[in-house]
């Protein structure tokens, strides 16, 4: 199932997945070890220590993306100030997809 797909059946993966998708680093995790659609999860714990030695906007994308999914993970919205254009465009556009049905 693509993000497209995905949208109209469910936005809290739909985001995942475009974010995932569009993002460099987050492309990499993008396997059935740390977020499997099928089985239904997302291995949170597993990326939040990967992710330690990331950059600040890595993480927030990181972050974003789990926050949005499952609310378990804190986020400061403030952090979207220190993004560049092209993570900005990810952030507005994942907020999008996830609130779509609003």
């Amino acid at each position: 199932m693509n993000a497209l797909q995905l949208i109209d059946y469910d936005p809290y993966w739909a985001t995942v997945v475009y974010l995932f998708s569009n993002h460099s680093k987050l492309q990499s995790y993008l396997t059935d070890e740390y977020v499997n659609i099928h089985e239904g999860f997302i291995e949170q714990g597993k990326l939040l220590r990967v992710s330690r030695t990331w950059s600040r906007s890595e993480k927030f994308i990181l972050q974003l993306a789990l926050h949005l999914y499952s609310n378990q993970v804190q986020l400061d919205l403030n952090e979207i100030d220190f993004l560049d254009k092209n993570n900005k465009h990810l952030v507005l556009e994942a907020l999008r997809i996830r609130f779509s049905g609003i």
